[in-house]
């Protein structure tokens, strides 16, 4: 009975092996939109993200908590905190951006970029894997990795732009369930690994919980824990 649990058992790991084997960035995307729970059916999102900021000694540097909402057909994201010059509001709908504070409207135009880019972050950081079959998303599948010298992951690499200073992304994938285990980013000469500890269980999609961000040297490693990150979910609506 053991030798045939053996065998069943390495007969399952060569399947594994060989179906991974067979992968690519596409069919890699695919497993990991299934595995997080399948077809978008949500019409509108609303959720708190808690960010800590740490400095290189670990002291907390910042605290901010943003209520974001995300609404499909038509899409928009509204993006609600406070800050010390009072209550922000920014809102992206139909490619356009606005900002106020304290109800009064802001025109800056540095501002409103900059606000937008911070839209546009939360969205797309918050909505993987499903933005990754945008076919801006330009995706190479690296195959089997280790981060961090003992992680195992699929890899894949996805970029937006052919500028060489463009940011580039990693995904790296958990090889048994294909869920996001972490990303890595480079921005602006200077790499990053988000880990993604825990997921969210309220909307059936395994959004993110909590992640941790930390920065790495030259050579991959960490130096230290830049960011914790941590999601509630408030409200949900879905497709009927």
């Amino acid at each position: 009975m053991a030798e045939i649990k053996y065998i069943l058992y390495v007969v399952l790991l060569l399947f594994c092996f060989c179906d991974q084997n067979r992968l690519t960035a596409e069919s890699l995307v695919e497993k990991s939109i299934l595995a997080h729970g399948g077809e978008n059916m949500i019409k509108s999102i609303q959720y708190t993200k808690s960010t800590k900021l740490f400095t290189e000694n670990g002291e907390l540097e910042n605290h901010l908590i943003q209520k974001i909402t995300h609404q499909w057909d038509p899409f928009f994201t509204l993006m609600e905190w406070e800050h010390s010059d009072g209550i922000h509001s920014a809102v992206k709908k139909s490619g356009e951006i606005s900002l106020t504070v304290n109800g009064a409207l802001i025109t800056d135009s540095l501002q409103l970029t900059q606000t937008g880019s911070s839209l546009d972050a939360a969205f797309y950081v918050f909505w993987q894997p499903f933005k990754l079959i945008e076919p801006s998303a330009k995706k190479v599948f690296l195959g089997r990795q280790k981060i961090l010298d003992s992680i195992e992951v699929l890899a894949l690499k996805v970029s937006y732009s052919d500028d060489p200073k463009a940011d580039l992304w990693h995904y790296y994938f958990d090889p048994n369930t294909y869920k996001i285990k972490a990303v890595k980013v480079k921005h602006k000469k200077r790499s990053s690994l988000i880990i993604n500890e825990r997921y969210e269980t309220a909307t059936g999609l395994s959004l993110n919980k909590t992640r941790k961000s930390y920065f790495l040297d030259s050579l991959g490693q960490i130096t230290y824990l830049r960011a914790a990150y941590q999601y509630e979910i408030l409200s949900v609506n879905y497709k009927k």
